[in-house]
């Protein structure tokens, strides 16, 4: 049965794509929400988005890393012709 693009694909590359791209739509979405500050002085921002934005996003590259290593070496290793 011939491999077609998509079986070649890792899922663990599109994963650690999914992982960057909502670690970025975190950090998004913390500058479209904006801070206020209310009457009394209170500063209120959605501050919790941007360590869960960063984490996800180092989590993404270093799974792509990762998950690149075995096709990188691969690429590296000297081939015996006979």
């Amino acid at each position: 049965m011939p491999e077609t693009t998509m079986s070649k694909i890792n899922p663990l590359s599109t994963l650690s794509l999914v992982l960057i791209a909502l670690g970025g739509a975190c950090l998004l979405a913390f500058n479209l929400i904006g801070s206020t500050i209310d009457a009394q002085g209170v500063l209120h921002e959605p501050f919790g988005l941007i360590p869960i934005g960063w984490l996800l996003i180092a989590c993404g590259v270093v799974l792509g890393l990762t998950s690149l290593t075995p096709a990188a070496l691969r690429l590296l290793k000297p081939r015996s012709y006979p």
